[in-house]
């Protein structure tokens, strides 16, 4: 459009030249002057070609993340060619880069816009919609309408441009979006576009539905925009992001090979095509896409911070912690001390985890949930070296730390069966015990693997009715597929009744004992991993026999067959010999049949 001008201007006076000329000087002269005139019009030309060029180099940096260098091209512009278009650039790009929605910068950007508001008589519209973009950035959504509206009058709707900022505007300031208006505003500057040939209208549109959540009509939106052509990179950037969001990973890998390949340039689809890597579960590859991001955005702190969050995220510490000891000292972000805190723990630095993530809480952005943090905390206190009353502290805070994780909604991990490990570590079966029954309980359907571990730390505990409580309800849950589950119950029935004298005389496990050899069958008795529970409950279910049911020949059968897996147990010998001295008397059986004793030791 300026070459277009200057370019009519030059007809003009090549016109008015040889009216005021004709037949007054000769040929010769004559191309002598109009030589002189096109050279001097391709000097008025160059300034502006240049300052095309660069504007649209400047919008490539905004548009690849390389804020540093676009706020470095706007404010140039802005200042050796001050005009409603550069400075309305220069308000644009502070408001989109990662630090417009200060204060300090939205100030600034207000600054710009009205200064290129000014240099209108009549007022532009474009920098009047930036006061729009002040307005939504400082979220006031209705004031920035008020703006829009009156804009839309002023140009009475003709105006595509205009109309394709305010639908743009609507979409871009997170708390004031409006994808309702951004949809209307944009569908008229589609149907006022002569040319229809702008891409940038299409991936506005895609936006706009993006927020609305309707993916296929932001693929639609885009399809256009890559028929048009003109921005690829930006294109297949927003593609991508869609079919990741979708969880459409093919189509997304297709996206981000085809953005790849037409601008490698663009820094955010190294950006997506790393956060694709990390969910295929390939961080090596994910780290080096981060790398890619970097190299080709600024490369300043910002840029750097940047991609440690990237490669933070795909695991790859030792860059991390690189690029963190690069910035801190110039950079206040408040996230490296977050993930410092939680590199620091993956190594095995609990304290230093400790401190760095503590630092991270006491300055973290008010609209961020420490939870996750309290958490990492929480874990760092249980691994801290220390012996007795250090020991007994630090596994405290530990437990305060993780439980606030859990009352603020973290989820990350399974911080009570966490909890519960650490203490079976430390043979501390009753607080085992309680983190596994709360590992249970927190879940919306426990099953019978949840409950099963309460159970048994309950029974080490020697707290059996919860055991009891516990090992039922997973036996219900596992249907018959869990035998041991079986022994397990009945140990902990005969210990939890081992003062009721009836329970005793009655030998009252012995039915749940019958079930453990029903399920187990004659192969799974000759398991050598079932042996020591085979032993005790033949053993027991003889007493039960003779005591009990007053048949001596089912007794002597299962001190027998106890024999059968364990020929060298000379108690059960001594037993079998007595009994077959008793010629069918079974009013006292021998002392060594009464009911086996629990041992939660060797549980």
């Amino acid at each position: 459009m300026i070459f277009s001008n200057q370019q009519k201007a030059l007809n003009c006076d090549l016109k008015l030249f040889f009216n005021q000329t004709n037949n007054l000087i000769t040929s010769y002269e004559m191309m002598k002057k109009i030589v002189k005139i096109y050279a001097l019009a391709s000097l008025l030309l160059v300034p502006f070609i240049t300052k095309s060029q660069t504007l649209d180099e400047a919008i490539k940096h905004l548009d690849a993340e390389r804020f540093t260098a676009a706020s470095k091209a706007f404010n140039q512009l802005a200042e050796t060619s001050p005009s409603p278009q550069t400075l309305f650039y220069k308000g644009y790009a502070i408001l989109r880069s990662p630090e417009g929605l200060t204060p300090e910068s939205i100030k600034t950007a207000q600054s710009a816009f009205e200064a290129g508001n000014a240099l209108d008589k009549k007022g532009d519209p474009f920098n009047q919609i930036g006061l729009g973009m002040v307005k939504l950035a400082s979220k006031d959504l209705a004031g920035a309408k008020v703006i829009f509206e009156e804009v839309k009058k002023e140009t009475k709707l003709k105006n595509a441009d205009v109309l394709y900022r305010i639908a743009e505007a609507y979409t871009l300031f997170p708390g004031a979006t409006d994808a309702a208006e951004a949809i209307i505003n944009i569908n008229l500057a589609l149907e006022k576009s002569k040319t229809k040939d702008n891409p940038e209208y299409y991936i506005v549109k895609a936006d706009a539905y993006m927020l609305k959540n309707e993916g296929g009509e932001a693929m639609n939106a885009l399809t256009n925009a890559e028929r048009v052509g003109k921005k690829p990179g930006k294109t297949y950037e927003r593609m991508s992001r869609v079919w990741l969001q979708g969880r459409n990973y093919r189509e997304a890998n297709d996206a981000l090979n085809k953005g790849l390949s037409a601008d490698p340039t663009h820094a955010p689809i190294h950006k997506y095509h790393s956060s694709y890597l990390q969910t295929m579960g390939k961080y090596k590859e994910s780290a080096e896409s981060a790398g890619n991001y970097l190299k080709n955005s600024d490369g300043d702190n910002k840029a750097k911070l940047r991609y440690a969050k990237l490669a933070f995220v795909a695991k790859d510490y030792e860059n991390v912690k690189k690029v963190i000891e690069e910035i801190k000292g110039n950079n206040p972000d408040p996230y490296l001390f977050r993930m410092s805190g939680i590199i620091d723990f993956e190594e095995k630095k609990p304290a230093s985890a400790i401190e760095n993530l503590t630092k991270f809480i006491k300055v973290a952005p008010a609209d961020e949930s420490p939870a996750i943090d309290y958490g990492y905390i929480g874990r760092s206190y249980l691994i801290l070296p220390g012996e007795g009353n250090e020991k007994i502290k630090n596994d405290s805070l530990g437990i305060v730390n993780i439980e606030k994780a859990i009352q603020l909604g973290d989820t990350t991990f399974n911080y009570y069966q966490d909890l519960s490990s650490n203490f079976i570590k430390n043979k501390n079966w009753a607080k085992a015990a309680l983190f596994a029954e709360k590992a249970a309980l927190a879940k919306k359907s426990p099953n019978a693997a949840d409950f099963a571990p309460a159970g048994i730390y309950y029974n080490a505990a020697k707290m059996y009715d919860k055991a009891d409580t516990y090992l039922e309800k997973a036996l219900e849950l596992y249907k018959d597929a869990w035998p041991t589950g079986y022994a397990l119950s009945a140990r902990n029935k005969m210990a939890k009744n081992a003062t009721d004298s009836t329970f005793t005389a009655n030998f009252g496990a012995a039915p749940t004992w019958e079930k453990y050899f029903a399920l187990l069958g004659d192969a799974g008795k000759a398991v050598p991993a079932n042996k020591r529970n085979v032993v005790d409950g033949l053993r027991y279910l003889a007493g039960w026999e003779l005591q009990v049911n007053k048949n001596l020949v089912k007794g002597i059968a299962n001190i027998e067959e106890l024999l059968k897996y364990d020929p060298e147990n000379e108690d059960a010998k001594k037993m079998l010999e007595a009994m077959k001295g008793m010629n069918g008397t079974t009013t006292s059986p021998p002392p060594s049949l009464t009911p086996v004793k629990n041992d939660p030791k060797k549980d």
